[in-house]
């Protein structure tokens, strides 16, 4: 230390400095989520989701109740993870325990067709055949059918509380309640007989697993198909998160470039004759 200045304090240099981690000035790792409400909208990709949606749910809800004759002695059911016999069907395909790395090649084959399709045509997985995706699209479905398109729905959402709109969100919740619980009955019936396990589960004999998984899985695409949505991507799944290490400037992404959407303005015609800046996104609130 420099003696001058320990004998003259009035020597010493004062910064003013602010702490950057204090806890007023840390931002929150978790927003609120802020409702979405999507417009319907129609061309050849809409219809293109709208096929991949039915076949994939046709998949999901109706391979088990597909028949596979394998003679006596042996399930008949096409698609079956038989448990207690250590065994996994698959039409003519039966694998066994020591088995195993044939299903370990195909997820890894699985992986590198999903970096692949990534790479070619962009977030094609996250747009198209997602779980989340196709679960969110099918609640849409329900929703649009009992509230409304987009502005009809804003103003229910913005409205009082009245019983036109209990009624109606009684309804979509309930119905969202429902597909959530066909969507357990569904998985579980990949694990046991579909026919009989279904007889069991409506006269109270099947197992208490059956019924705590549907339970279950009931909540957990109700809430997350119905009240998170968005948040699931954003703050759950891991797919972001590795699809930007694959990403250059070649790459199809659906993002927001500012440096060509703004000036936002509703009357682009009339500001370009003015000379004032417009971007080409000129009616993104209306999107």
């Amino acid at each position: 230390m420099n003696l001058n200045t320990a004998s003259h304090p009035e020597n010493i240099k004062r910064l003013s400095v602010k702490p950057v981690n204090a806890r007023r000035n840390r931002q929150p790792l978790y927003a609120p989520r802020k409702k979405v409400f999507p417009r319907r909208t129609e061309g050849r990709f809409r219809r293109f989701k709208w096929i991949v949606m039915l076949i994939t749910l046709g998949i999901y809800y109706l391979a088990p109740w597909i028949r596979w004759d394998r003679g006596p002695y042996a399930p008949d059911q096409a698609i079956l993870i038989d448990l207690s016999s250590r065994r996994f069907f698959f039409f003519f395909i039966e694998i066994w325990p020591q088995e195993f790395y044939y299903v370990a090649g195909l997820l890894v084959m699985a992986g590198f067709g999903l970096f692949l399709v990534t790479s070619a045509v962009g977030r094609a997985w996250c747009g198209y055949a997602c779980p989340q995706t196709v679960w969110v699209d099918l609640f849409l479905v329900v929703e649009r059918a009992i509230e409304g398109d987009r502005n009809a729905r804003m103003k229910l959402d913005a409205g009082p509380m009245s019983f036109a709109k209990l009624r109606k969100r009684v309804v979509k919740h309930s119905t969202w309640l429902l597909i959530g619980v066909v969507t357990g009955g569904a998985w579980i019936f990949y694990f046991a007989d579909a026919p009989s396990l279904l007889v069991s589960l409506f006269t109270g004999r099947a197992p208490a697993a059956a019924y705590t998984t549907v339970a279950i899985l009931t909540a957990t695409t109700y809430v997350l198909g119905g009240l998170m949505r968005e948040q699931v991507c954003t703050y759950m799944c891991p797919w972001p998160r590795i699809q930007g290490a694959m990403l250059d400037e070649n790459s199809l992404v659906v993002t927001y470039n500012d440096w060509r959407g703004e000036q936002r303005s509703r009357h682009a015609k009339k500001a370009q004759v003015k000379g004032l800046p417009v971007g080409d996104c000129v009616d993104c609130n209306a999107c």
